[in-house]
């Protein structure tokens, strides 16, 4: 029987919540759209890097895996994908020699993920790409913080993202970024627990 993106992503999770579950800073998002929707991550890591996980079940087309490593080589500092026997030759000859690649295998005890081949650090990481993960308010108390603020603050969304990535060094606004997407998580979760005791 073929897995199904559902199944990888349930184990997916059960494994990264084994390592990470005990590290409170590690957030596990779910769909996290990059590139302003360029492409949607199944699965992001955030904590000391952005590590992105694709699946690519044996159901799963791999039409938009071209657009995708596009949008994922922009803005993770590692990316994995995961797939079934059927794609893995193709993956293996499309995907950059630094993303990891892992096997789905059904076996007797359930479906289990294997390390193809390990992931290796992104070395071109695009600072505007990444300024586009941040929302106006952001991208407002990021330039304040720098006193770079002064006559652009009415200035519209894409037009603030190059000036953040001529401006701001790319170290920094790596943790600012991840910064702000752990925290976005922290407000979902509190604006949920809020309207389930109204």
């Amino acid at each position: 029987m073929k897995a199904r993106d559902i199944d990888i992503r349930y184990v997916l999770h059960e494994k990264l919540n084994k390592q990470y579950g005990n590290d409170e800073d590690t957030v596990i998002l779910d769909e996290l759209v990059v590139c302003q929707g360029e492409a949607c991550v199944d699965v992001a890591v955030i904590n000391g890097t952005i590590i992105g996980y694709e699946i690519k079940s044996e159901r799963d087309s791999l039409d938009r895996l071209p657009n995708q490593i596009n949008a994922y080589n922009k803005v993770f500092d590692i990316v994995s994908i995961i797939t079934g026997n059927c794609h893995l030759d193709k993956i293996s000859s499309i995907v950059p020699d630094w993303w990891g690649i892992y096997l789905a295998i059904s076996t007797e005890t359930g479906l289990e993920i294997k390390q193809v081949r390990s992931p290796k650090p992104n070395k071109n990481v695009e600072a505007f790409a990444l300024a586009q993960f941040l929302w106006r308010e952001e991208i407002l108390n990021l330039l304040s913080k720098y006193n770079l603020d002064k006559g652009i603050k009415r200035l519209p969304k894409f037009k603030l993202w190059p000036y953040i990535a001529e401006n701001i060094p790319l170290d920094e606004l790596k943790e600012y970024v991840r910064s702000c997407l752990k925290s976005r998580k922290e407000l979902r979760a509190l604006k949920n627990l809020k309207s389930n005791t109204v």
